[in-house]
């Protein structure tokens, strides 16, 4: 998780934001009930009266509950007589009284005073006492049948209030009216507030984990790039692209997750239960429901988190094989091999699909098991709170809205446990890509890189040994040769010999185990790589062409003139290449360059290497796929090229007409120089060279 938040780091202000507005939300969601609540109770069973003092009370009715006050003073001063035909406004009605009528002089709060007395006059009609009694007998009697419902005198002191209204003359329709109205209106207006807030707060998130993704998507690419190959052997191509891509959506999705639903569940399941517990008398059903969940979800996740890591690694697999197949299609046809890579992506395709859909089929169960959760939870509580209903301890607006707020607490669970199995899976693909960023280059720049000359220099190998990592025999062994600028320095050998390995070190793809190598009098270990390579042009014994078209691969790594574009393409003997092509130099290259011939991905591949303009050019076998005429040619305009620039060359090759007019020919065997000089000479004096040589020409051509 540490990877993730220092991603998070410079978007803590939009987190904070989130945050903010997610709080916001659930408190939007959870004020909802509430109002539904008071709709159903005071607007619909209370007819609107949410007042536990009336405003307008008929005289009459007046001295009846001052027999039950204990303080008449105190009520009385707070009222107006009205006399019989006058008229008045209450609660915004306007009303002619046809009798004499006490109005509230102010929104005055006369409950402790009054809720009793009321509760008192209801009842005695309710059980047919005459109020005209002592006001002591009548309490004594009432009190005993009210029993239990002290927590409901505020419902039937405004169920009083109502049958006073009706006596004034107040139209209670309208009271009940404006109430839900108002209600109503204030439940759109909150719910149109949650839902600008939802749309605010998730494209934040969105917006964020998407950026958030793309940087770390950016670094893996980078560090991808400064990978040397002994970075390389760690990790298969397939899953470095796995992880670029589905690992980091992953991550993105976990991301979007922890900003919404990971921090909106504990806000709302807290202040959910906070309103729950308003409710003790059946606020148990929810330990009941909760406890279930968290069961339910210990288990499955017993058999489903350890499946995660797999997953991941057998998309890895799956895309190492497709990425094979493609690669190897046509030697995959040639050999009738068709059914054999079948059966091997069937295998890893069948593994995959048995692991994922078990993992599926666990998580998959948890939504039954929610809603049989939810649907349980709500008959309880429909059973419970109907008898507190039905005791008048509690009231039906206030069970729906103890329904809704249960809800939402199972909810806020139901999210924990999505998290839950979706965090873990997530980890594997944070684990993934930090073991990418964590990777330590074995190439490093130095810490205060020494500059290099603009002009060319000489470039020599000094005892240089070289062993793979974790290999125990080395590949070269005590290599040591002088390359001067305007040479042309060939390596030929047997296949395994270390020719291609030492062109590698040149541009530091592998560092040297003991000795060094210089330029221009430095330890090329001693000056900045990016230097280093601007100094170096290549074409690889692989030939690799980018997809674009042939101007876009010509150019790459740096714009270029005309005159040097046709400059580079006359050298490689290209200019058939781009006359054949519709389109010529703006001709389409496919990915790989499978549009095009080895030849012509060789000579555009030398192209490329040529137009850079660099003191040094490697051609590591890269003549190979040519003609023996236009090998010719090309060794030519290279020679024309080398007397101009004076620039180093370094060819490595298999056919010694290739290198036989080379001013430096170093023989390699098994790691070793076994012969180094010119063409004549070496057929002298070397027997390795000689093989090599008698091997591919007659006396006459070799003279």
């Amino acid at each position: 998780m540490r990877l993730i938040f220092k991603y998070m780091k410079p978007y803590l202000l939009i987190v904070l934001a989130v945050v903010a507005l997610t709080f916001l939300q659930v408190q939007t969601e959870l004020i909802l009930p509430d109002y539904m609540s008071g709709i159903v109770t005071n607007g619909i069973q209370y007819g609107g009266i949410v007042e536990n003092t009336p405003k307008a009370v008929l005289e009459k009715d007046m001295d009846q509950i001052l027999k039950f006050v204990s303080d008449k003073d105190a009520v009385l001063n707070a009222y107006d007589l009205i006399e019989k035909g006058s008229k008045g406004i209450v609660d915004g009605q306007e009303v002619v009284f046809n009798e004499n009528v006490y109005l509230l002089k102010e929104e005055k709060d006369l409950s402790s005073l009054m809720v009793r007395p009321l509760v008192y006059t209801y009842l005695a009609k309710q059980y047919g006492f005459d109020l005209d009694q002592g006001a002591d007998a009548i309490k004594t009697a009432l009190d005993e049948k009210m029993g239990d419902l002290e927590d409901n005198l505020s419902s039937m002191a405004r169920l009083r209030i109502k049958e006073l209204y009706d006596n004034v003359g107040l139209s209670t329709e309208k009271i009940q009216n404006n109430y839900i109205l108002s209600s109503g209106l204030k439940m759109l207006g909150i719910a149109a507030l949650g839902v600008a807030i939802q749309i605010l707060s998730t494209y934040l998130s969105t917006n964020t984990a998407t950026k958030i993704s793309a940087t770390m998507r950016r670094d893996v690419f980078a560090k991808v790039e400064s990978f040397s190959s002994s970075e390389f052997s760690r990790f298969s191509t397939s899953s470095l692209i796995t992880r670029t891509g589905n690992d980091i959506t992953k991550i993105q999705q976990l991301i979007q997750m922890m900003m919404r639903m990971m921090l909106m569940s504990p806000i709302m399941g807290i202040t959910a239960v906070i309103k729950v517990l308003r409710y003790p008398n059946i606020s148990w059903l929810l330990i009941v429901a909760i406890g279930v969940i968290v069961c339910a979800m210990t288990v499955l996740a017993v058999f489903a988190v350890p499946k995660f890591e797999v997953i991941q690694k057998l998309t890895d697999s799956l895309n190492n094989v497709m990425r094979e197949f493609l690669d190897g299609m046509l030697v995959i046809r040639a050999f009738n091999s068709q059914k054999i890579e079948e059966d091997k992506f069937d295998d890893i395709n069948k593994e995959f699909r048995r692991t994922d859909l078990f993992v599926s089929n666990v998580m998959n169960i948890m939504g039954p098991v929610i809603t049989l959760v939810m649907n349980g939870l709500t008959v309880a509580i429909s059973w419970f709170a109907a008898k507190q209903i039905d005791i008048d301890a509690m009231t039906i607006g206030e069970m729906m809205a103890f329904t809704q707020y249960a809800i939402h607490v199972v909810m806020s669970f139901m999210m924990v446990t999505v998290s839950f199995f979706m965090v873990p899976r997530s980890l594997v693909s944070v684990k993934r890509i930090k073991e990418v960023l964590d990777t330590e280059n074995q190439i490093l720049d130095p810490a205060d890189p020494k500059p290099l000359p603009d002009e060319n220099g000489k470039l020599a190998f000094e005892h240089v040994t070289f062993r793979y990592p974790g290999a125990e025999e080395a590949v070269l062994e005590d290599v040591s040769f002088v390359a001067e600028p305007g040479e042309t320095v060939a390596f030929i050998g047997s296949t395994g010999s270390g020719k291609s390995t030492v062109i590698k070190l040149i541009p530091r793809l592998f560092d040297v185990t003991e000795g060094r190598i210089t330029y221009c009098g430095e330890d090329i270990r001693d000056v900045s790589q990016r230097q280093l390579h601007d100094k170096i042009g290549m074409a690889t014994q692989k030939a690799v062409l980018f997809t674009g078209d042939i101007r876009s691969n010509i150019e790459f790594g740096r714009k270029i003139s005309d005159e040097e574009m046709a400059e580079a393409i006359r050298i490689s003997q290209s200019e058939n290449i781009i006359a054949e092509k519709e389109g010529g130099l703006d001709a389409a290259i496919t990915q790989g360059g499978t549009n095009v011939s080895g030849g012509q991905k060789q000579r555009l591949s030398i192209a490329r290497a040529l137009a850079q303009k660099r003191n040094i050019y490697i051609f590591d076998d890269s003549f190979s796929a040519l003609d023996y005429e236009t090998d010719k040619k090309l060794r030519a305009a290279l020679k024309e090229l080398i007397g101009k620039t004076k620039a180093t060359v370094f060819i490595v090759a298999q056919r010694i007409s290739t290198i036989k007019n080379a001013d430096k020919i170093i023989v390699l065997d098994e790691g070793k120089i076994v012969g180094k000089g010119k063409h004549q000479d070496l057929l002298k004096d070397c027997d390795v060279y000689k093989q090599i040589a008698y091997s591919q020409l007659s006396k006459e051509e070799l003279a």
